[in-house]
C-alpha cells in the first residue's frame, strides 16, 4: 500500500506539473521524483518514511477531487517499463563487490528502520558518510513486499531512480518525433518506442555496471545531465520554474554521492559561462547546498565518516603526499584504458566504443550542432569551453584518485580495470554532456530545416543503438538466471558456519538493530572478505570487527580495543577456548563468559563491563 500510494501520487504530481507550467510530462516524472526523494530523506532522520504513505494518498484525494489529467502515452511507456524491469529482475541476488560492501546493506538497514540509524550504528561503517537517494528509492521499491525484505527489488528500484531522471530527455525525443516526422498510429507508436529506448539505453553506453550492480556513479551522471539541461533552457520557461527545478535537481546530486559536489560545482560553472545571470541562482545553491549540509552534519553528529573520506583528508592536510612509485605505469594504463578499452567493457555484437572515442563523439555532435544552425557560434563556443575545462578537470581529478587514495590498489595495473574505473567515475561527465547535447538539440530542431533535424536526430538515435551495451542488458533481465544459485552458494560459503551463527543470534534480535556491534575472534586469521559478506547478511545490525591474540594480550587490552570500537555490543568467537581469560575478568559479577553470545557493554569510570542481553 505504502508503494503503490507513493508512486501513484508520483505519476499524478507529474501530470499536474506538465499541466501548470506547459512542460514534458517526462519532466514532471522527474520533478516529483525529486519531491519524493527529498521528503523521503527529510522522513528518514526521523525513522517515519513510512508516512509517505499517508502524505501519498492525500494528495492523490485532493488531485482526484480537485483536477483532471490528460493521459500522456509517455507515461505509459515509463509505468510499463518499470514493471517489466521489476518482474525481469525478481530473482536477482548482489553479486557486485561494492553492493556487498555497502549499497546492499544500506538500503536494507533503511528498509527495516524505517529510517536513519543513530550514533554509530550505521551499516558499513567504513563508507558511513556515502549520501543516501539510491537507497532512499531502492527502500521505495522494497515496500512491494510488505514486510519480507526482498534484496531483488533493490534492482528495480535502482532502474526507476535512473529512468526517472532520464525522462526529461525522452520527453524532448517524443517532441522531436512528432514535429518532424509526420505519421501516426502503428509507425508513430513505433518511432515513439525506439526513441524511449534509445533514452533507457544511452547510460549503458557509457558504463555496464548498472547491469551487474547499483552504482551511484551513474545515477550521478544521469542526474547531472537532467540539471544541465535545465541550467540550460532558460528561455524556455518561466523564470520561478527555472530555479525551482534547478534547486530540485542539485538538491537530488548533491544527495547521491560524496563527490556530487563537484559536480554540481560544474553545473554551477555551465550557469556562468553559459547563461544570464540572476540572484536567484544564490538561492538555489543555498537551498540545494543546504541538504547536502545537513547531510554532512548528520554524518558529523552520528560519526558516519567514511575511510576513503579520511584518507583523502589526511592526504590533503599532511603535506606529506609523494606520488607512489609506479604512477608512470599508471599513467600508461590510463592512458591505454581511456583510448582502446571499452566502456561498458562487455563484448557485443555492435560497436565497443571506449572513453576517449566517446569524446570525440561529443565534440563531433557539438560541431554539428552548431553547423547546423543549432547553437551560434558564440553559444557553441561556450559550450566547448566548459565541456574542456570540466572534461580536462575531471579525467584529472580521476587520475590523481589512482595515484593517491587509490594507490596501494594494484588492480588498476591493467588497462581494461583502469577502463572501466574512468568510465564509471567519469561517467557523469560523457553521459552528461551527451544528456545536455541532445536535449539542446530537440529543444530547437524547429529552428532548422526539418531534413536537418531528422538526420541530426536519427544519427544520434544510431549512435545509441549501435554502441548500448546489449550483452549487459540481457544478462541484467534474463541471463543472470544462469548464475543465481551460483552467486547464492558463493555468498553462503563467504558467510561460514559461525558466520550464520552470529547473523541469527543478531539479526533476529530487533533490540539490536541501528545498534554496533564488536565481534573479536582471534587476531592470527584473516577474514577481511568474509567479514565484508557476513555484515551484508546481518544488516540492520551494524557489525565491525577486531581481533584478540590471547597468548600476548591482556584483559586490559581487550578493554581498550571494546572502547575505541564505539560498539554497544560485544560478540566473542572462541573456537579454541582461548578468550576466557581474556573476557572473564571484564563480565559483571556473577555472570560467566561465554563465547558466541551478544553481550551489552557497560563503560563507567570503573571500566568496562559485560552484561548477558
Amino acid at each position: 500500500m505504502i508503494f503503490v500510494m507513493t508512486i501513484v501520487a508520483m505519476l499524478l504530481l507529474s501530470v499536474c506539473i506538465a499541466d501548470r507550467y506547459k512542460v514534458s510530462v517526462g519532466d514532471g516524472i522527474a520533478l516529483s521524483g525529486s519531491v519524493t526523494i527529498l521528503l523521503l530523506y527529510v522522513l528518514a532522520f526521523f525513522r517515519g518514511m513510512k508516512l509517505i504513505g499517508v502524505i501519498g494518498l492525500i494528495f492523490v484525494v485532493v488531485v482526484f477531487r480537485l483536477k483532471k489529467y490528460v493521459f500522456d502515452p509517455l507515461l505509459l511507456m515509463f509505468v510499463v517499463t518499470v514493471a517489466a524491469v521489476t518482474l525481469l529482475t525478481g530473482q536477482q541476488v548482489f553479486s557486485w563487490w561494492d553492493d556487498i560492501n555497502f549499497w546492499s546493506s544500506d538500503a536494507k538497514q533503511l528498509f527495516y528502520m524505517n529510517g536513519f540509524p543513530g550514533k554509530y550504528g550505521n551499516v558499513s561503517p567504513e563508507f558511513g558518510d556515502y549520501p543516501p537517494v539510491t537507497s532512499i528509492f531502492k527502500w521505495l521499491f522494497l515496500q512491494i513486499s510488505s514486510g519480507s525484505y526482498n534484496e531483488s527489488l533493490q534492482f528495480a528500484g535502482y532502474f526507476a531512480l535512473n529512468l526517472t531522471f532520464l525522462m526529461p530527455l525522452a520527453g524532448r525525443l517524443k517532441k522531436w518525433a512528432e514535429d518532424g516526422f509526420n505519421c501516426r498510429g502503428a509507425k508513430k507508436a513505433a518511432l515513439l518506442l525506439i526513441c524511449f529506448a534509445s533514452v533507457a539505453l544511452l547510460p549503458g553506453v557509457f558504463n555496464g555496471i548498472i547491469y551487474y550492480g547499483t552504482p551511484a556513479d551513474i545515477t550521478m551522471g544521469i542526474v547531472y545531465g537532467a540539471l544541465l539541461l535545465a541550467i540550460y533552457e532558460q528561455e524556455m520557461v518561466g523564470e520561478n520554474f527555472y530555479y525551482i527545478r534547478i534547486t530540485l535537481y542539485s538538491a537530488v546530486l548533491f544527495l547521491t554521492k560524496s563527490v556530487g559536489v563537484e559536480w554540481a560545482i560544474f553545473a554551477f560553472l555551465f550557469y556562468l559561462i553559459t547563461r544570464k545571470k540572476s540572484w536567484k541562482i544564490l538561492i538555489t545553491g543555498a537551498v540545494s547546498g543546504g541538504f547536502y549540509v545537513s547531510w554532512l552534519l548528520f554524518c558529523l553528529i552520528n560519526r558516519r565518516v567514511a575511510k576513503l573520506t579520511g584518507a583523502g583528508l589526511r592526504m590533503a592536510t599532511s603535506g606529506t603526499y609523494t606520488a607512489p612509485q609506479n604512477t608512470m605505469e599508471k599513467a600508461r594504463y590510463f592512458i591505454e584504458g581511456f583510448w582502446t578499452m571499452p566502456m561498458h567493457a562487455d563484448s557485443n555484437l555492435t560497436f565497443d566504443i571506449s572513453t576517449g572515442v566517446a569524446v570525440l563523439v561529443l565534440a563531433v555532435f557539438l560541431f554539428v550542432l552548431m553547423k547546423s544552425g543549432i547553437f551560434e557560434k558564440t553559444e557553441a563556443k561556450k559550450v566547448a569551453i566548459f565541456l574542456v575545462i570540466s572534461g580536462l578537470l575531471c579525467y584529472g581529478i580521476i587520475f590523481l584518485a589512482h595515484i593517491s587514495i587509490f594507490q596501494t590498489e594494484d588492480q588498476y595495473l591493467d588497462a581494461y580495470a583502469m577502463a572501466v574505473s574512468i568510465a564509471r567515475y567519469a561517467c557523469p561527465f560523457a553521459l552528461g554532456g551527451f544528456y545536455l547535447l541532445m536535449g539542446a538539440f530537440c529543444d530547437r530542431s524547429g529552428k532548422i530545416p526539418q531534413k536537418s533535424g531528422m538526420r541530426i536526430g536519427i544519427a544520434f538515435l544510431l549512435f545509441v543503438l549501435l554502441t548500448a551495451d546489449y550483452t549487459g542488458v540481457y544478462k541484467h533481465l534474463l541471463g543472470y538466471r544462469k548464475s543465481v544459485e551460483e552467486n547464492i552458494n558463493y555468498c553462503y560459503d563467504m558467510v561460514g558456519d559461525e558466520g550464520r551463527i552470529l547473523v541469527d543470534k543478531v539479526a533476529q534480535n530487533e533490540s539490536l538493530w541501528g545498534k554496533r556491534v564488536l565481534v573479536m575472534r582471534d587476531g592470527h586469521t584473516y577474514t577481511w572478505v568474509h567479514d565484508t559478506y557476513i555484515s551484508k547478511e546481518a544488516s540492520p545490525v551494524a557489525l565491525v570487527y577486531d581481533g584478540y591474540l590471547a597468548e600476548q594480550e591482556s584483559s586490559a587490552d581487550m578493554a581498550g580495543k571494546i572502547v575505541t570500537s564505539h560498539a554497544s555490543y560485544l560478540y566473542v568467537e572462541d573456537a579454541d577456548g582461548m578468550a576466557k581469560d581474556l573476557f572473564s575478568p571484564l563480565m559483571k559479577e556473577g555472570e560467566e563468559f561465554t563465547p558466541c553470545t551478544v553481550y551489552k557493554i557497560e563503560i563507567s569510570e570503573e571500566g568496562v563491563v559485560l552484561t548477558s542481553i
